[in-house]
């Protein structure tokens, strides 16, 4: 029997078995029904795919309905390695900077054209986000993300752009395409790039790029309530110890 391909050339029961893991991913526990539905398959076919899932200690059925299985946790650690030398490096200045900050302390790559945290540190006065390690954003509507638009080729912001588009996060988030290349160029005149706003409503943060040698290894922000982080304190304090912080992680990077 031949293979039945997906809309874009994939494989279609892979796809399918994508789709359920990412909807037990957003709305876990789930049940099977339900989670047929969201997926948009029979509850047969649902059924299939997660005792496979199963079998292979992806997915664990509970009282409650299906959860993802710890199995992902060990591919993820693993999918750390890349940037284990980043990682060993940043640490010291990432946990500085919460010291000096008392904030939320992150550290974003970029990958499949998205903003993904690696590394979260909080200080005694962080508060918590929607935001973790792991988790996938916009590129655009995190400072972060910005700071790294703003070191990437036009090609690969281009690139980005059209895979993604530039939906809103909030009333805030920069939905226009010609703004945004505005602001990555005043990012890359000041070295430090602002999210007033734009990926929570009630949140600010600062992010600058970590670049070494035209390499964009990615970016540190710092996070907080946006009713603390405000006036000189978010655009030039918070700012200039960021900015430290970064410059002594191209100079490890540089030198080892």
């Amino acid at each position: 029997m031949p293979t039945e391909l997906g809309g874009n050339g994939g494989i279609k029961a892979t796809e399918t078995a994508f789709d359920i893991i990412e909807t037990i991913h957003d709305e876990q526990p789930v049940r099977l029904t339900e989670l047929a539905e969201s997926v948009g398959i029979a509850n047969s076919t649902a059924h299939d795919h997660l005792s496979t899932l199963q079998e292979h200690g992806y997915v664990v059925e509970r009282d409650d309905g299906y959860y993802l299985a710890l199995t992902f946790l060990d591919h993820g650690m693993r999918a750390k390695d890349y940037y284990q030398e980043l990682l060993e490096v940043s640490k010291p200045a990432l946990q500085q900077l919460v010291t000096e900050t008392d904030e939320a302390v992150n550290l974003v790559v970029e990958e499949h054209d998205r903003a993904v945290y690696i590394e979260r540190l909080t200080g005694e006065r962080g508060v918590p986000t929607n935001s973790w390690v792991g988790k996938q954003k916009l590129l655009h509507s995190l400072s972060a993300g910005k700071a790294i638009l703003a070191h990437l080729p036009d090609e690969r912001v281009n690139e980005i752009l059209d895979s993604c588009g530039l939906p809103a996060a909030t009333e805030q988030t920069i939905t226009s395409r010609e703004q945004l290349l505005d602001e990555l160029e005043t990012i890359r005149e000041r070295g430090v790039a602002f999210n007033d706003r734009e990926s929570h409503a009630q949140i600010r943060a600062i992010g600058a790029p970590i670049v070494v040698e035209g390499r964009t290894y990615g970016a540190v922000s710092v996070a907080g309530p946006a009713k603390r982080l405000t006036g000189e304190y978010f655009r030039e304090e918070i700012s200039d110890l960021l900015l430290g912080a970064v410059n002594e992680i191209e100079l490890k990077l540089t030198y080892m």
